[in-house]
C-alpha cells in the first residue's frame, strides 16, 4: 500500500481502498422550495472546509516521505525501508481494531486480492523509494503523479470505459506536463534514461493496476480489514525477500538513527492514509484523491529548498500541469 517516498503507508499505497468509503449526498439548496434557490456553498464554511485541509495534510505526508527517504535513508534498503512502513501500518491498524472495537473481516474468498495486493505494492514501494533516495524528488514526484494516466488502459480493457472530454483533456495535460519536465519533446528519452524517473514510472504504473486490486478486496471486505491484511502480507513478503537478499540491512536498520527514520517514514505513511480515509467521509473520492496530487508540487518545492535541485522554475510548471491533468481525470 504506499511508501511515499513512498505513498502514504503503502502508497500512494491506501488511495484505491480508502477511496471504497461512500462520498457524501450531493450539495443541496438552502433556499426554501418556493422562490430563487441559492446553492449551499459548503466548502466555504470552515467545518465542511476540513476536507480539504485533511487532503492537503495526506499530500504533505506523502511529500514529506519523499524527503525523509533522500535526507536520510540513501544507505537504507528500500527493501528494507518497504518492510519497516509495511510493519509500522500493520501496527497502527491493529491499534484502530483494539481501541475501536470494529469486528474483523476474514479474507476468505479474496485471498487472492491480499496476495496480488503484496506483490504489486512491493514492487511499487521499492522503486518509489529507490528512485526517491538516488534521485531528484522534484522530478519523482511530477512523474509519480501521472499515476492516473494508466488506469485508462485497464478501464477500457476490463469495463469498456473511455474517458470523457475531460478525460482526455487530463490526458493531456499530463502528457504536457512531462514533456515540459523534460525540457521538451526531444528530451523525453533523456528523461526516462534517468533511473529516478524510470523508477517513478514503473511505481506510477503499478499503481494503476494497484488501484484496481484494492478496490476489489477493500469492497469484499471494507477498508480496515482489508487495508490490515494487505498491509500484513506486504510486510511478510517484504521482509522475507529483505532477509533473504539484505539480511545486513535489517541489521543495520536497527541502529538507532537508521530505525528512527523508517520508523517516522512509517509513521508519516500511516497519518497520511488516516488523514485521506477521514477525508473521504465528508467530501467525494475524487475531490479528496485530486487535492492529494498537490504531492507532487510540495516534492517539487521540498527538493529546491532542502537539497538544492535544480531547475525549479521548470519543474514546477511540470508539476503543476500533472497536478491539472490528475485533477481533470479524477473528476472525470
Amino acid at each position: 500500500m504506499p511508501p511515499p517516498g513512498i505513498p502514504p503507508s503503502r502508497r500512494p499505497p491506501t488511495e484505491a481502498g480508502a477511496a471504497t468509503w461512500p462520498s457524501p449526498p450531493p450539495f443541496r439548496s438552502t433556499a426554501p422550495r418556493s422562490g430563487r434557490t441559492v446553492p449551499r456553498l459548503s466548502a466555504l464554511t470552515g467545518v465542511e472546509l476540513s476536507w480539504f485541509a485533511l487532503s492537503l495534510g495526506a499530500a504533505v505526508t506523502q511529500a514529506a516521505q519523499f524527503a525523509v527517504v533522500k535526507g536520510r535513508a540513501r544507505s537504507i534498503s528500500p527493501l528494507v525501508i518497504v518492510a519497516w512502513t509495511q510493519a509500522v501500518a500493520v501496527v497502527a491498524w491493529l491499534t484502530f481494531f483494539a481501541l475501536s472495537g470494529r469486528p474483523f473481516v476474514s479474507p476468505h474468498g479474496v485471498w487472492a486480492a491480499v496476495v496480488g495486493s503484496a506483490v504489486l505494492v512491493t514492487g511499487m514501494n521499492a522503486l518509489l523509494a529507490r528512485a526517491s533516495a538516488r534521485g531528484d524528488i522534484s522530478v519523482v514526484g511530477p512523474v509519480f503523479a501521472l499515476s492516473p494516466v494508466f488506469t485508462v488502459m485497464p478501464d477500457a480493457v476490463l469495463s469498456g470505459t473511455l474517458p470523457s472530454a475531460l478525460g482526455w483533456l487530463g490526458l493531456a495535460l499530463s502528457v504536457t506536463g512531462t514533456v515540459s519536465l523534460s525540457g521538451g519533446a526531444g528530451g523525453l528519452r533523456a528523461l526516462f534514461a534517468r533511473r529516478d524517473a524510470l523508477d517513478a514510472l514503473g511505481a506510477a504504473i503499478l499503481l494503476g493496476v494497484v488501484a484496481a486490486v484494492d478496490r476489489w478486496g477493500a469492497l469484499a471486505m471494507g477498508p480496515p480489514s482489508y487495508l490490515l491484511c494487505s498491509h500484513g502480507a506486504t510486510a511478510l513478503l517484504t521482509g522475507t525477500i529483505a532477509l533473504a537478499v539484505v539480511p545486513g540491512g535489517l541489521r543495520a536498520s536497527l541502529r538507532a538513527r537508521d530505525l528512527a527514520t523508517v520508523i517516522v517514514h512509517g509513521l508519516l505513511g500511516v497519518c497520511g492514509t488516516a488523514m485521506q480515509t477521514t477525508a473521504l467521509m465528508s467530501a467525494p473520492a475524487a475531490y479528496v484523491n485530486a487535492v492529494r496530487r498537490m504531492s507532487a508540487v510540495i516534492a517539487v518545492v521540498l527538493g529546491a529548498t532542502l537539497f538544492r535541485e535544480p531547475d525549479l522554475p521548470r519543474r514546477l510548471a511540470a508539476a503543476l500541469l500533472a497536478l491539472a491533468g490528475a485533477t481533470c481525470l479524477l473528476l472525470a
